[in-house]
């Protein structure tokens, strides 16, 4: 597998024998906290059967972070390349899954609502302001059987919503030595038995790089009402307006001249949207529990995107869209003795247009349109036969027809079925007053299905007089095959004021009819089939209530299987990531977090030849809280390193040479945020 990768397990479990655990201290644990985006209900993460991770409301208020993707990145089996040097558009890499900004691997929810764009799955990563989040779960691996054909590489729930018992207000502010500013308040009335909550946030950027500017503003409302104690009724309502223009990629030359301008080519780029979001739930019962989720979300967008064809010369055209998409969840819970049952239907229909036009909008280039209908139906059985064993089988069918026109001439229908299977355990194989284990194991299929884009997207590029078309009506969703086992582990010393636990995770999938971009025919593809393999660890090592450490480490091998380059490393992932931090309380009202993040060297092409270095930063947060406001001074990249957050490399027909291509990355940027609450 990897080098050194049995020394690494060695040393994980040595350190795991080493930590220590205070009955006391029972809040520093994340193996404890309650996790409920894994299998749809609440369950310890500790007697998870899935590879999960958290972060608590108490780790997000401290860390060194300026949004979410920052937060995320300190959970295991999950890092971030970056296409932007201020972070707006991040590119997530989970298990060796990388989409290059075109698709998403990963399904984000926000308190269980779907949230990825209905075209292409890309999740936007800016969606909220990370103090209005409370908690981040994470799931690794093939969610399918649970949550569809996005969730193939893991499922994020941001949970926002609190036990509210009284009125509250909540304002920050923050700005930066680049003058990116943000604004973020959040109210919540609370009258008997009904709640009303309102937020907004408005962010604004100059950008690190010439034309990067972003603006995003978002305006949410809520109503939460309990009818009585079996039934609630919770209305949501939310709005975001966006515009981010696009610096794009520099080669080598232009990185060491100015690495914060931008390539002419792109000086047109940008994207422009404004989105409606609305949602009803109402939940019945308690132990027995019927839930019913709906939704609908509305789009129109307008974008200038150059496609990159030579060194200095790309396809600009400009694109205006609108979708609009209508889903329902139904879930049914219930108990038998020892077994709990949860049966679940999923519905989604959606619909698309597009056109494009030459930049000055004065012609016509191409139009097109899709639409998506997807069903799913899924049973989950957890049976625990002690506390210290349990099981857990899930099965779920999709079904997805997708049709769609370009340039009014219909394309092929495409209707898949797919069936994910599911089945884990964990096994508490130890439980002393001196030592808590977990064993667990996971088996599952999952898919990912075409999207709209890359099955129905009309763009037409012009070059070396053939006129090319990149999308593929006849695409079949990639399928894989997933294994996990891992460890979960808490050492209990009493009398002691030291505490810690351990995670580690050992994991393999494989890919086939892997969806990629083919060079030969320059269209999407079933192209090729790929092996996953790595090590996800997490370690916490607490001293009272006032030093933390927590570290994660990913160890990630993924090779073709076939083809010309099998046994070869995929491009864009990166062999090894991890993070440190520490968390120093020096009184109640002055607190110190420093960071460390590792991005490890990955190859920019399927040959192996051409690469990108690692890069280590580091980020720091000086804290100041009293009564009900606080100041935090955050210094980010405190060595003032520079890197590069992305790259590729491209194949110049006209010099006919290949050309390495580099995203710069940011470099030290210092932050101050002020909080208020009442």
């Amino acid at each position: 597998m990897i080098n050194h990768r049995k020394l690494l397990v060695l040393l994980f479990i040595v350190l795991s024998t080493f930590t220590a655990f205070s009955q006391t201290q029972q809040s520093e644990f994340n193996l404890d906290q309650i996790l409920v985006v894994g299998d749809r209900s609440n369950v310890k993460l500790k007697e998870s059967t899935i590879p999960s991770g958290v972060l608590t409301k108490a780790e997000l208020v401290t860390l060194p972070i300026k949004n979410l993707t920052d937060a995320i990145t300190y959970l295991p089996g999950i890092t971030f390349a970056s296409l932007d040097a201020s972070g707006h558009t991040p590119i997530p890499i989970i298990r060796g899954y990388y989409g290059g900004g075109e698709a998403e691997y990963l399904l984000l929810l926000i308190d269980g609502v779907p949230v990825n764009d209905f075209n292409n799955g890309i999740a936007d990563w800016n969606i909220l302001p990370i103090n209005h989040v409370e908690k981040i779960e994470l799931i690794r691996g093939g969610g399918s059987s649970t949550y569809g054909g996005l969730a193939i590489g893991g499922v994020i729930n941001l949970i926002t919503k609190r036990n509210i018992q009284k009125n509250n207000f909540n304002i920050s502010f923050s700005n930066d030595q680049y003058n990116q500013n943000s604004m973020s308040l959040k109210a919540n009335l609370q009258k008997e038995l009904k709640n009303i909550g309102f937020s907004m946030s408005r962010e604004k950027a100059d950008g690190y790089r010439d034309n990067s500017n972003y603006k995003k503003n978002t305006f949410c409302a809520s109503h939460n009402v309990l009818i009585n104690p079996k039934n609630t009724l919770t209305l949501n309502a939310r709005y975001d307006d966006l515009y981010l223009e696009t610096a794009g990629a520099l080669t080598e030359n232009l990185v060491k001249n100015n690495h914060r301008q931008s390539h002419p080519m792109y000086s047109n780029d940008y994207k422009e949207y404004n989105k409606f979001d609305g949602t009803i739930q109402y939940s019945r019962g308690n132990k027995n529990k019927l839930t019913i989720l709906s939704g609908f979300r509305a789009l129109e967008q307008e974008e200038n995107r150059t496609i990159q064809l030579t060194s200095d010369f790309g396809d600009s055209q400009s694109e205006k869209q609108t979708s609009t998409v209508f889903w329902n969840q139904a879930k049914y819970q219930a108990s038998f003795n020892n077994t709990k049952m949860l049966i679940g239907l999923d519905n989604e229909y959606g619909f698309f247009s597009n056109n494009y036009y030459n930049l000055e909008k004065t012609q016509k280039l191409s139009n097109g349109s899709g639409a998506s209908t997807k069903l799913g139906l899924y049973i989950q059985a957890k049976y625990n036969r002690t506390e210290k064993f349990g099981i857990t089988s899930v099965i779920r069918l999709d079904r997805i027809n997708n049709d769609g026109k370009i340039n009014n001439k219909k394309e092929s229908i495409r209707f898949n079925s797919q069936i994910s299977p599911r089945v884990g355990f964990y096994y508490q194989f130890i439980n002393s007053k001196i030592l808590e284990g977990y064993l667990f194991s996971n088996w599952s299929k999952a898919f990912k299905s075409p999207t709209l884009d890359q099955l129905f997207d009309s763009r037409q590029i012009n070059f070396f007089y053939q006129n090319i078309n990149y999308s593929n009506s006849s695409l079949v969703p990639q399928e894989s095959s997933n294994y996990d086992i891992g460890i979960n582990k808490k050492l209990l010393l009493s009398n002691s004021n030291i505490s810690g636990e351990t995670s580690i995770v050992l994991y393999s999938m494989d890919i086939e009819n892997e969806i990629d971009f083919d060079m030969a025919t320059f269209k999407y593809g079933n192209i090729s089939e790929s092996n996953h393999k790595g090590i996800e660890a997490s370690i916490g090592l607490f001293l009272g209530e006032r030093i933390r450490y927590r570290h994660t480490s990913n160890f990630t091998e993924v090779k073709f299987k076939d083809g010309n380059y099998k046994d070869n490393m995929l491009k864009n992932i990166p062999k090894i990531s991890y993070t440190n931090r520490f968390t120093i309380k020096l009184s109640d009202q002055y607190s110190f977090a420093i960071s460390q993040k590792h991005f490890g060297s990955m190859y920019l092409n399927d040959e192996n030849t051409e690469s990108l270095p690692e890069n280590t930063i580091y980020d720091s947060n000086i804290i100041f809280n009293r009564s009900n406001y606080g100041i935090h001074l955050s210094i980010f990249n405190i060595g003032n390193t520079f890197y590069n957050g992305n790259g590729y490399m491209l194949f110049d027909a006209i010099s006919q040479q290949n050309v390495k291509f580099l995203y710069p990355a940011q470099k030290r940027n210092i932050r101050v945020s002020i909080y208020y609450t009442i």
